[in-house]
């Protein structure tokens, strides 16, 4: 079964929404707990400036690729188990 929902593109497709939504939600939750608001320049030399930001996309893009192949493979047995 787990070779059959990693195969198809229904997965795939779940796993890229909820990690797209993943990594917006915790970037704006983490941003406001650590700037207090809309500290934009904070924001800019803390995270981007002299090459941190690559350390930060990576970070963000793994962080939602993970969270979202779990959650996308759990929806999907869960959905697959009550078909049967």
């Amino acid at each position: 079964m787990f070779k059959e929902i990693i195969s198809s593109k229904k997965y795939w497709i779940s796993v890229s929404f909820i990690g797209l939504g993943f990594i917006v939600l915790f970037s704006l939750i983490e941003h406001i707990m650590q700037y207090s608001g809309l500290a934009i320049d904070s924001f800019i030399n803390d995270k981007i400036a002299n090459g941190n930001w690559v350390r930060y996309f990576i970070s963000r893009v793994a962080g939602g690729l993970v969270y979202g192949m779990i959650m996308a493979y759990y929806f999907e047995l869960r959905k697959r188990k009550s078909n049967r």
